[in-house]
C-alpha cells in the first residue's frame, strides 16, 4: 500500500487508473504497514549516524560479552587519519589537495603530533596508469579513478594514510598504531603499501595495528553496538567476526564490538589476526594509555581534527596554484541553483 502524504505538492498529472500505479508494487514488496507501531530512528538530513537512545529492540540479543581489563604497561599509541578535498579540473585531469597528522598518547595523555601537508596532487589517467602498472584491474582503477570524484579522493587518502602506516610501523616498536576505519584490503592497494605487508612489518618490529571504526554499515554491528551502550559497566567486548565474516570481503582483521567506558559509546575493532589470542592485552593497552571522550580514543579524534582542512586552507591552496602555476580560472556557476531555483518556506528563513 502506497502510504500518501496529505500535504504534498499537487502536481497538475494524475494517474486516471483507480488508486495509484504503485498500490500493486509497494503492497507486494514495501508495504509501509508492516512499520506501524514499530520504534523508528529518523536519518538525519545530513546522512551522519544517529545513536539511539533507548533500545530498538524488544527481545534480548544472545550475545556473549566478555569484559577486559586495563592493561597498566606504559606503551605509546600513535594514530592516524586524513582528510582530501577536490580543488579543482583541468580538461585531461583533477587536482587534489590531502592533508594528514599522526597523534601520539601515552598513560591517557596527548605527547606529541605531527602534521604532513597539506600536499597537492595531479591526478589524470597517465598517473594511475604509472601506479598501477604491472595491476591486472589497471583499466577498471583508472577508469573509476577518473570519472569519480570521491574514488580518486579515496585513493590518494589509501597512498597517504598508507605511507603513514609503514613509516610508522618501521620506525616505531612496541607501540600501538591506531588506524580510522577497518582493517580491511582496497581496491586500491599499491605495490610496497599493502595492508597485508604493513601488517607484517609492524607484527616484527612488535606494533599492535588496529582499526577503529566510528560508524558502520553493517546493522547487526549496530544492534551490538546499541545493547553494549545500554550495559551499566565496562570496559567489554563481544567476538562478531564468525557473524560479519561472510559478508565481507579482503578482510585483513578479526572483528569485535568493544565498549572502551561504562558511559561511553561502542565501536567496531579491528584486530590484526596475529593477535587474536592477545586480544585483551591489546584492548587493556589502549585503555591505560589513550584518553577517551564518548567512549572513543581521544588521539584517534586529536588525529582527525588536526587533518580536516578548514576553510582558510581550502582558500589559500587555491590561491597558491593561480599565483605559483600561472593557472587561468574560468567563470562558473551553479548548475543545480540555475536549474532548480530555491523554493521559500513560508514562515522560515529556509530554502529548499
Amino acid at each position: 500500500m502506497l502510504f500518501n502524504m496529505n500535504n504534498k505538492i499537487n502536481l497538475p498529472l494524475e494517474d486516471t487508473r483507480e488508486g495509484s500505479i504503485f498500490d500493486e508494487i509497494f503492497t507486494n514488496f514495501f508495504d509501509v504497514r508492516k512499520a506501524f507501531g514499530k520504534k523508528v530512528i529518523f536519518n538525519d538530513r545530513e546522512g551522519g549516524e544517529l545513536k539511539p537512545i533507548v533500545s530498538l529492540s524488544t527481545s534480548p540479543i544472545p550475545l556473549n560479552v566478555e569484559p577486559f581489563d586495563p592493561v597498566e604497561e606504559p606503551c605509546e599509541v600513535a594514530s592516524v587519519d586524513s582528510s582530501c578535498i577536490a580543488v579543482g579540473e583541468t580538461e585531461e585531469g583533477s587536482i587534489y589537495s590531502v592533508k594528514s597528522a599522526v597523534s601520539i598518547f601515552c598513560r591517557a595523555r596527548p605527547k606529541t603530533y605531527h602534521i604532513y601537508g597539506p600536499y597537492v596532487v595531479y591526478v589524470d589517467e597517465e598517473a594511475i596508469r604509472q601506479i598501477y602498472r604491472d595491476n591486472p584491474l589497471r583499466e577498471k582503477i583508472v577508469k573509476l579513478v577518473t570519472l569519480e570524484h570521491d574514488y580518486a579522493k579515496n585513493l590518494v587518502r589509501t597512498i597517504v594514510e598508507r605511507e603513514i602506516l609503514r613509516h610508522l610501523s618501521e620506525a616505531m616498536s612496541n607501540s600501538i598504531i591506531l588506524c580510522d576505519g577497518s582493517l580491511r584490503s582496497s581496491v586500491f592497494e599499491v605495490e610496497g603499501l599493502r595492508l597485508n605487508e604493513i601488517l607484517k612489518k609492524s607484527n616484527e618490529k612488535g606494533n599492535m595495528l588496529v582499526g577503529i571504526s566510528k560508524t558502520s554499515r553493517l546493522k547487526f554491528i549496530k544492534k551490538v553496538s546499541n545493547h553494549l551502550e545500554l550495559l551499566n559497566y565496562a570496559p567489554v567486548k563481544v567476538d562478531v567476526h564468525h557473524i560479519v565474516d561472510s559478508l565481507l570481503t579482503k578482510l585483513e582483521g578479526h572483528i569485535f564490538v568493544v565498549k572502551f567506558k561504562k558511559h561511553g559509546y561502542a565501536f567496531r575493532i579491528d584486530v590484526p589476526y596475529d593477535l587474536v589470542l592477545d586480544v585483551d592485552i591489546v584492548l587493556g593497552k589502549i585503555l591505560f594509555n589513550d584518553g577517551f571522550r564518548h567512549g572513543y580514543p581521544e588521539s584517534l579524534m586529536m588525529a582527525h581534527n588536526i587533518s580536516v582542512f578548514n576553510e582558510i586552507e581550502q582558500v589559500s591552496v587555491k590561491s597558491a596554484l593561480t599565483r605559483s602555476f600561472n593557472m587561468v580560472q574560468v567563470p562558473t556557476t551553479r548548475l543545480r541553483k540555475v536549474l532548480l531555483g530555491g523554493l521559500r518556506l513560508e514562515g522560515g528563513s529556509g530554502h529548499l
